[in-house]
């Protein structure tokens, strides 16, 4: 008698049919790179008019209980609190043998981590004044950590962690939430006065930029589509 062979389904991973979609793709990556170089030529020609007025604007409306929000939501967006939220999604995947989605989460998070570092290096550019300034940032402006870090990590755990929801409704409010936080962390870093509005934009831009790459390769390469079932004729000959 034949014997049938069937691949196990690939891990249920949100963005995974758009990811196969190559046109869609590559039209992305090219909007995003064109929008990325765009901005990085006006940072490194100077202070545009749209940083100063949104930042100006930003001044002029601070005040409690806007102010105690903000820090909060700067603080939930940090180095630290991304980090633990990558490392539970990944122990959570591990724990389950799910490897291969464990890998997708680590590698996505850490290359976040290592993209602010050489691009502020590489692009040099300074914080807005130290008067204007709520909190206290040592580091380069360009892009803003905050705001890549938070777009990633939680972009790459929702897109992990969302299929795994039965309800609609709580699949919903999760799929909001992952994109209301970077939003909030963003506009939280303008408000505070610790970046420039084109840090922020740069920030949302290649972090999405970053997930469509990492999505796209895991799919490609880790998650490629089911193959129909395979039909072997069994080692000994059948009986008649």
């Amino acid at each position: 008698m034949p014997t049938a062979y069937r691949q196990p389904p690939p891990p249920d991973v949100a963005w995974t049919s758009l990811c196969r979609r190559t046109p869609i793709v590559a039209a992305l990556i090219a909007t995003a790179a064109v929008l990325i170089t765009a901005l990085t030529w006006q940072v490194t020609s100077g202070i545009s008019a749209m940083d100063t007025a949104v930042l100006d604007w930003m001044i002029a409306h601070r005040g409690e209980p806007l102010t105690g929000i903000a820090t909060v939501i700067t603080d939930l967006g940090d180095t630290l609190s991304m980090t633990i939220l990558a490392a539970l999604t990944v122990g959570w995947f591990a724990l389950r043998r799910n490897l291969p989605v464990a890998a997708l989460v680590a590698i996505t998070s850490l290359g976040a981590g290592v993209l602010v570092w050489v691009i502020k290096r590489l692009v040099g550019r300074h914080r807005p004044p130290e008067t204007s300034r709520l909190v206290f940032e040592p580091s380069l402006s360009y892009p803003s950590g905050h705001t890549l870090g938070s777009t990633v990590v939680v972009g790459i755990v929702a897109i992990v962690l969302v299929p795994q929801i039965t309800k609609h409704w709580l699949r919903t409010a999760a799929t909001v939430l992952a994109v209301a936080f970077p939003v909030a962390v963003g506009l939280s870093r303008i408000y505070l006065g610790v970046h420039w509005t084109t840090d922020v934009l740069a920030g949302w831009i290649i972090g999405l930029l970053w997930l469509v790459l990492c999505v796209t390769v895991f799919t490609r390469v880790l998650c490629p589509q089911p193959t129909a079932i395979t039909t072997l004729p069994n080692d000994a000959p059948e009986r008649r």
